[in-house]
């Protein structure tokens, strides 16, 4: 049972209590005020508007289709068709096709649209209203942002509003001193619930004419708002806003922001706070239960507060939900264990326009899958991702929040990161990501250093969870949802047949760079290489794939998928040492017998002279020596066990050209100079004995 018994009562009350406060504010880009409606004009204008709709001939059970943006004529016309028993059915005026707009308007049964040019200046009331005494009746048809062709219509009654507006009133401690800033579209159930909220908190809404990235702070300073509601993408903007922040932080009257709709980037929810000490409350929620089913809880410790909002919890339920995780069959799950997340209460929609099912047991499915833990003996829940996002590799489920987490600590350079599930013959599906790089950043170099830490592992992101597939787009590619929401399924479909596998780092005109794993198709081939240049130093299959662990071996694939050439390398302690080079057009000679074996000056200054193919081979391409070492493979007669040492300098600009030796040479310069290290080579004088047995 809920507190307001009318909305119309409501008003009236609100009116009688203080006529003069401020019920609505409307502020232009600046934040400066340039409307004020007092609680009295506001109950004035609610009731010529019921009038407006019954002369249209509009009664209790119809619907009305809104074509407006954010506006108080917008929030009075929807309050005033609410007060009657009319349901509103919200239109997207900026993203909505004609052809949507017309599938809501004819799905909705909407007898009449309303928009800013028939929208009544000023008519009087009427005593013909007949105003609803309850909450039960339809109040909004909204329709989901959709990851099909056609989004599905919610149907809301007013009291699921209510119960909805009050259980948030309670959470975030919402009272009519407050005032609240509109940030999201009115379209959208964020906004239309959080004006609910604080019509039934007597609070003050602000209205800008829309967000702004450059104008966030100064609406926020400008209005006097103690509370707004955003979405990630708006903690993402203003990161990058400390000047405008500074400019007004003294005006500020912000002391919390809810966070929620969509998955939340925990680095930078985390930043946010850091930065500009205003605390993130994460909500959770959908359309389909009138917004809030959890959130965050106000009276935790700080540290607590702290470790929730860096775990990503979406916090407790509020006091009309019943919240549960279940297994695929309905049966309720234990603490820890994983599931959809399913919900139950008098804040749950009645179902959707044409009864497509969406209850199970009674409990509307969510659709995303989380977990609980108990914390100071209240069940906290955690999300893991969509059900339909999530990715089924081999029968286990990856998360593709939490590899995108992960990404970002493995990357600084890393500004958005989505995962998507990717056609796999082997798993079923493997893991693709979709990189948006910072401004500072330079894409190829980044994308690069991602690929090779990828490859190499990292302690952020298990192997099995591990990108198999990359792509670098711009943040303007995205698809996104008129509230900054990032549509995943279109992702999938814009980007999905063009990521790059993770194992191949660069192209020439005539090669692909392939890291060739244990794993890898070329494995075999590989190993024959190794064995035709090395010989008869051999590997078998078992010690190869010990050798590729050990090694980076970046291999030059032509364009018939055969193997022209490949490089190996070790990656740490800041440099990049390379300790083989083979080319499929190298072709072995015999090795001469040599009598007696030269010491290490007699070697070093046959180098320098010029007089060794191979470090004549690494000179031109850059590489000085820094020592010659006697017995560093003494298995190897053609150098008569000596090996060298070589340092290539870093290069800004290097070009992929010349025979396949040499662009390897090149690529492993490339992703040195990518990660601003040294680079050496252990490479062998391997004309040593030829030399002293000509010279003999």
């Amino acid at each position: 049972m809920t507190a307001m018994k009318s909305l119309h009562e409501h008003l009236a009350s609100l009116e009688h209590t203080d006529p003069k406060r401020t019920a609505i504010s409307v502020h232009d880009d600046t934040g400066d005020i340039t409307e004020e409606i007092s609680r009295a004009q506001l109950r004035a204008r609610v009731e010529a508007t019921a009038a407006h709709l019954h002369r249209k001939g509009l009664r209790a059970g119809d619907r009305v289709a809104l074509a407006l943006g954010n506006s108080a004529d917008l929030l009075i016309l929807s309050w005033a068709a609410w007060s009657v028993g009319i349901a509103t059915v919200p239109l997207d005026m900026k993203r909505d096709t004609e052809e949507l707009r017309a599938y809501k308007i004819r799905t909705s049964g909407a007898a009449h649209v309303a928009s800013a040019e028939t929208f009544p200046t000023r008519e009087a009331a009427s005593a013909d209203v007949l105003w609803m005494p309850d909450l039960s009746h339809d109040a909004l048809i909204l329709f989901t942002s959709g990851t099909t062709a056609y989004p599905k219509g919610a149907r809301l009654t007013l009291g699921n509003l209510v119960v909805n507006a009050e259980g948030i009133i309670a959470w975030l401690g919402i009272t009519q001193d407050d005032c609240f800033l509109v940030e999201l579209p009115l379209h959208h159930i964020n906004s239309t619930t959080f004006c609910l909220v604080s019509l039934v908190a007597g609070a003050r809404i602000a209205l800008p004419p829309r967000y702004s990235n450059s104008h966030f702070w100064k609406h926020a300073a400008g209005s006097g708002a103690t509370l707004t509601s955003v979405v990630p993408s708006i903690i993402f903007d203003q990161l990058r806003r400390t000047e405008e922040f500074d400019a007004v932080r003294d005006r500020l009257a912000l002391n919390r922001i809810q966070l929620g709709s969509a998955p939340v980037v925990v680095s930078d929810a985390l930043a946010f706070i850091r930065k500009f000490s205003i605390p993130l409350h994460q909500g959770y929620g959908q359309t389909e239960t009138a917004l809030r089913v959890t959130g965050v809880p106000m009276d935790l410790t700080p540290d607590l507060y702290q470790k929730l909002v860096a775990e990503n919890s979406i916090g407790t339920p509020m006091p009309w939900a019943e919240v549960e995780i279940t297994d695929v069959e309905g049966h309720i799950l234990g603490e820890g264990e994983q599931g959809e997340l399913v919900v139950n209460g008098p804040a749950v929609m009645q179902g959707y326009i044409g009864d497509e099912p969406a209850f199970r047991n009674g409990y509307f499915l969510t659709g995303d899958i989380g977990y609980w833990k108990e914390i100071d003996d209240r069940r906290f829940f955690f999300l893991i991702g969509r059900a339909k996002e999530i990715i089924i590799k081999g029968g286990v489920n990856i998360s593709p929040v939490a590899v995108e987490n992960a990404l970002k600590k493995i990357s600084a350079d890393i500004e958005q990161a989505y995962v998507i599930g990717v056609a796999d013959e082997r798993y079923g599906e493997d893991i693709g990501a979709v990189v948006v790089w910072k401004d500072a950043a330079n894409p190829p170099a980044a994308l690069r250093r991602l690929k090779l830490a990828l490859l190499l592992g990292h302690k952020a992101l298990r192997t099995y969870e591990t990108p198999k597939y990359l792509i670098s787009v711009h943040a303007e590619e995205l698809p996104m949802t008129s509230t900054g929401k990032v549509q995943r399924i279109t992702i999938k479909k814009n980007f999905g047949n063009t990521l790059e596998p993770v194992d191949e780092l660069m192209q020439s005109e005539e090669f692909r760079f392939v890291v060739i794993s244990p794993q890898s198709p070329l494995t075999e081939a590989s190993r024959a290489l190794y064995n035709h240049c090395w010989q008869p130093i051999i590997k078998s299959g078992r010690e190869y794939k010990k050798y590729l662990n050990e090694y980076v071996t970046l291999g030059a694939v032509k364009g018939d998928g055969t193997l022209a050439g490949q490089i190996s390398f070790s990656y740490a302690d800041k440099k990049i040492t390379c300790v083989s080079i083979c080319s499929a057009a190298f072709a072995p000679k015999p090795v001469p017998a040599v009598q007696e074996t030269p010491d290490a000056e007699f070697v070093r200054n046959y180098l320098l002279a010029g007089n060794d193919s191979v470090m004549n081979f690494h000179r031109a391409l850059g590489a000085e020596l820094v020592e010659v070492i006697p017995q560093g493979r003494p298995e190897d007669k053609s150098s008569l066990g000596y090996t060298m040492l070589l340092r290539y300098p870093l290069a800004e600009t290097i070009a992929l050209a010349g025979p396949a030796s040499h662009q390897l040479i090149q690529a492993v310069r490339i992703i040195a100079s990518d990660c601003g290290i040294a680079m050496y080579a252990f490479s062998r004088p391997g004309g040593l004995a030829a030399y002293l047995a000509h010279a003999s």
